[in-house]
């Protein structure tokens, strides 16, 4: 476990954290983050119904609800050491995955800023320095065809490598009403390299990854009835059918270019081990979204994103004396993005277009300690602080344009309407502080009982979208207090873990959004420090080994999550003024009451080999995907069964296998937001997945 950024057992970190090992994930057969949905105890992985590649973390309540970055995250996705830094850029491929670490709670002190619900922590199979490889090869239905493949290689004593490769491709799960044909196709191609260097007290590892994808648009549904200005009969009111409208005039592309290259060395010196990880990022990506998802031209929109990050960090491992033990360090982050938008708005007049910018730029500075004090052999005190001073600068543009051509619809690169262009810009600073206190006191070699406070942050900054020049804010830093206890046991000769863990939440200068309609008509999703938020809630997970070969587990988690204040504007269509509404009171947004999963894996000889049987059985209550809480917003309980069987010979040098993912074909949506007298626009979970998996080593 590194989720302390540093080295320990799972069952001596004092936080509630889940660790999935790569094992897992390829058994599975889950190739992006956002395949760990429902699996894991109070956390919601979702993608964004009109930006499929941008990932919505929540956890414990915690989250966004908009793909734009300048939104900023909750959850931060971290990979081999390098934060993420914007939503469109985490939902990562897993593929050659040494483990998951999902860290629940503030981890502001060692993580920094935008990790008040959590951290998701990657950690790749580093070089090994030795000849050997594995492959993968998955055929699954809607064609799905995976090729994985991994190979470490001895250059000289001291310097090794290793290059992994994954392809994945597929059909789509859905048909269009228009034509029958597929849409949601998928290829997608990542590869990672790897040099380490290790000689005496210094190691050094760099990593190069490219991701390409070229995929088709985003597959969001609507779902409107007669009165809702979306509503197309046979289109809009089918339900879950897995069809939908896509105008053949629209292209089905979503193309995405990641570049990542990252230096991470290590350093024993007299003065503690010195950590260095110093990373470059850059994120492209051209998407349409079909919006109305209905075969007329509604609603539709082009999305062009260029986003790049730099980021530096630089700590000390010291062991103090025999009894004290300090990380200390300091992290430097840079990061811009540019976003043109172009959305054509025929449904709500015939030619009527609207083109918006976005530029932003942010750059932070930070530095922090986290100390460890063995105050008895049985009893450690922990504290750790951290001071943050950022920079965001942002311009923010819309305008409306409107066809040439008389009785037309619109297109993306229609003339602007003289006068309608409206332009914003900001800069602002901040200086934020986090920390955290706590004990933890072993019972026992086996028990360890915890508890602590922590105060996490989420970055202030700028409006992207607006609709009136002073919606762009800046809106200041949100807060989050959290206090927890928690216990991890080994018990029955280690056959039997129990960890459990509780814990109370305050949020306040909550950033909320606030979607106004202004009596002009334009629409405007600013966002304002005017939300505070409770939640409280539980995690309660079981592992056994009953017998040789059979291991067994259970989790169960409980969620309680309101909005306390909640205060926003809507447009009084009786009237046509703006009147004040709360939403005091609400549940939070992808904050499901109850979330419990059983599973097993079981392994027995079987020929000259062993058979293995695996199973995962998961409940996911309703909950709300907005912050509104219309009914039309609820998602329906889930109710997930994923399966695998596979045979390898004694050796393991290869094996074979047959899997089943939502093996009983659930139905059921991911995100619903209702756009009053519009429609309800969703996002849906994956149909049944079935396939054969086979494996080699060497």
């Amino acid at each position: 476990m590194t989720a302390q950024k540093r080295a320990e057992n799972l069952q001596n970190v004092p936080i509630s954290v889940t660790a999935v090992t790569g094992a897992a994930i390829e058994n599975a057969k889950i190739n992006d983050i956002q395949g760990l949905a429902n699996s894991i105890p109070n956390v919601q992985i979702n993608s964004f119904s009109n930006s499929p590649d941008s990932a919505v973390f929540t956890i414990r309540g915690i989250g966004v609800n908009d793909a734009d970055p300048y939104v900023g995250t909750t959850v931060s996705v971290v990979q081999d050491g390098v934060v993420v830094g914007v939503n469109t850029a985490a939902l990562l491929s897993l593929f050659d995955i040494d483990r998951v670490e999902i860290l629940r709670g503030p981890q502001g002190t060692l993580f920094g800023a935008n990790t008040t619900g959590g951290v998701v922590n990657i950690i790749t199979k580093q070089p090994t320095g030795e000849l050997g490889g594995e492959g993968q090869v998955i055929w699954g239905n809607y064609g799905r065809l995976d090729l994985n493949a991994a190979i470490n290689f001895p250059i000289t004593d001291a310097l090794s490598g290793k290059v992994s490769l994954l392809h994945t491709q597929s059909d789509g799960f859905f048909r269009n009403y228009a034509d029958g044909k597929r849409l949601g196709e998928r290829d997608m191609t990542s590869i990672r390299a790897y040099l380490r260097y290790e000689s005496g007290n210094y190691d050094g590892t760099l990593i190069g990854e490219y991701d390409r994808s070229r995929n088709g648009a985003q597959t969001g549904v609507s779902i409107a009835g007669p009165g809702e200005l979306f509503y197309t009969s046979g289109e809009t009111d089918q339900g879950i059918n897995f069809r939908k409208g896509h105008n053949s005039d629209l292209p089905d592309k979503n193309d995405r270019d990641t570049y990542s290259i990252t230096f991470t060395q290590n350093l024993e010196t007299g003065i503690g081990k010195l950590v260095s990880i110093t990373n470059y990022r850059q994120y492209d990506s051209d998407l349409y979204s079909d919006d109305d998802a209905t075969t007329l031209q509604l609603l539709q929109t082009h999305r062009v994103s260029d986003q790049w990050q730099f980021s530096q960090e630089l700590r000390d491992h010291v062991d103090l004396s025999d009894t004290i033990q300090l990380i200390v360090g300091g992290f430097y982050f840079q990061q811009q993005y540019d976003l043109i938008q172009s959305t054509q708005l025929d449904g709500f007049l015939r030619g009527l277009g609207q083109p918006q910018e976005q530029h932003q730029k942010n750059w932070s500075i930070s530095a922090f300690g986290q100390l460890y004090i063995d105050l008895t052999d049985d009893l450690r005190l922990q504290a750790g602080i951290r001071y943050s001073h950022e920079k965001t600068s942002a311009l923010s543009t819309t305008a409306n344009s409107f066809t040439t051509t008389p009785g037309g619809l619109s297109s993306f690169d229609d003339p602007l309407i003289p006068g309608s262009l409206i332009e914003a810009t900001g800069k602002k600073s901040w200086d934020n502080v986090g920390y955290k206190i706590g004990l933890d006191y072993r019972i026992d070699p086996d028990i360890l009982l915890y508890g602590y406070y922590a105060r996490g942050f989420k970055s202030g900054g700028f409006t992207g979208r607006i609709a009136v020049a002073e919606d762009i804010g800046p809106f200041d830093p949100e807060h989050l207090d959290t206090f927890e206890i928690g216990a991890k046991a080994d018990l029955l000769d280690r056959h039997l873990r129990v960890n459990v863990a509780a814990f109370y939440n305050l949020y306040n200068d909550m950033q909320v959004t606030q979607n106004i309609t202004y009596p002009s008509g334009a629409n405007s999703a600013s966002i304002a420090n005017a939300g505070k938020a409770k939640t409280k809630g539980f995690e309660l997970e079981v592992t056994a080994l009953p017998v040789e070969g059979l291991t067994l587990s259970a989790s169960l988690a409980y969620l309680d999550a309101y909005y306390t204040d909640y205060d926003t504007r809507v447009l009084d269509p009786a009237t046509g003024a703006l009147v004040p509404v709360s939403y005091a009171g609400n549940r939070l947004m992808n904050a499901p009451k109850w979330n419990s999963i059983l599973g097993f894996n079981w392994e027995v000889p079987v020929g000259p080999g062993n058979l293995t049987t695996s199973a995962q059985y998961s409940y996911t209550s309703s909950k709300f995907t907005n912050f509104t809480d219309l009914p039309t917003e609820k998602v329906g309980a889930i109710n997930l069964v994923n399966g695998s069987i596979s045979w390898s010979p004694d050796g393991e040098a290869w094996s074979v296998g047959i899997y089943g993912r939502n093996i009983f074909n659930e139905k059921y949506y991911g995100q619903k937001i209702t756009l009053s007298g519009i429609a309800t626009l969703a996002s849906l979970g994956n149909p049944r997945e079935y396939g054969v998996d086979l494996k080699f080593r060497f």
